[in-house]
């Protein structure tokens, strides 16, 4: 994984609210690796990462082909474990409200040409629902829902509600999509569904959604949301937002 200085810095200021000049690098970053070695060093230990690693030694680069700097060991460690780890939470903090770009409709108008909506994050229990997702970016979209009763969801890319993941400006996306397994969306408990919506320049791959896979892995465990972020986690430009619609009788 290749990341530049300056974007180490950008990270660390943003997640762990550690600030250095990033125009200077080279003269801060002894104290910068100080500085998480000791607020993160027993996590990274537990994680097996040597902080042995993180004292940079003359010669060890031109000595060792497969030598990570230590800004290196620590861009990696932060994006693979450390944020996946929090990932749900941070993305959840950061996320931007969908007001526009995720609205309910009504599943039955999916296929046709024209569907006036209002924004509205009112829904009804037990009713069909279709989600229209409409963003200005192109990119490719990660969905996750948490329902009423804290569980977490991949509903796309997913087999059952929509293996398509692509969006842009002037195509909108259905979820579930024609194609898809599932007929609606259908919620039967009241109270608050939340959504995330992640994009990302590029599809990101998880293991569970291939055609041999159970169309109903969708069920999010820890690791499935670990290497969720730990995919998103490599792509700086991804877009988060979020919208929930409270399920009323």
């Amino acid at each position: 994984m290749g990341c530049s200085r300056s974007q180490l810095a950008e990270t660390i200021h943003t997640q762990l609210n550690i600030t250095f000049p990033s125009t200077n690098m080279p003269g801060t970053l002894g104290e910068v690796i100080a500085k998480i070695k000791d607020r993160l060093g027993d996590k990274m230990e537990a994680d097996g990462i040597a902080i042995d690693l993180l004292q940079r030694k003359k010669g060890r680069e031109r000595q060792n082909p497969d030598y990570q700097a230590p800004w290196e060991i620590i861009y990696q460690w932060l994006w693979e474990i450390e944020f996946p780890r929090r990932g749900w939470e941070l993305a959840k903090e950061t996320a931007t409200y969908a007001k526009e770009e995720l609205q309910m409709i009504d599943s039955n108008k999916v296929d046709r040409d024209l569907v006036f909506n209002v924004p509205n994050p009112t829904i009804h229990k037990g009713e069909k629902y279709a989600l229209e997702v409409n963003f200005l970016h192109e990119g490719h979209l990660l969905l996750i829902n948490q329902g009423v009763s804290g569980n977490l969801y991949c509903l796309c890319p997913s087999l059952g509600f929509s293996p398509e993941t692509q969006v842009m400006p002037d195509k909108k996306l259905y979820i579930p999509s024609i194609k898809a397994l599932a007929p609606c969306l259908e919620y039967n408990t009241t109270g608050n569904e939340y959504f995330l919506a992640i994009l990302t320049e590029n599809p990101v791959k998880l293991s569970w959604v291939n055609p041999d896979s159970d169309p109903s892995y969708m069920l999010l465990t820890d690791e499935r949301l670990r290497e969720i972020f730990q995919e998103v986690g490599r792509q700086w430009n991804a877009l988060v937002f979020s919208k929930k619609f409270e399920v009323v009788e």
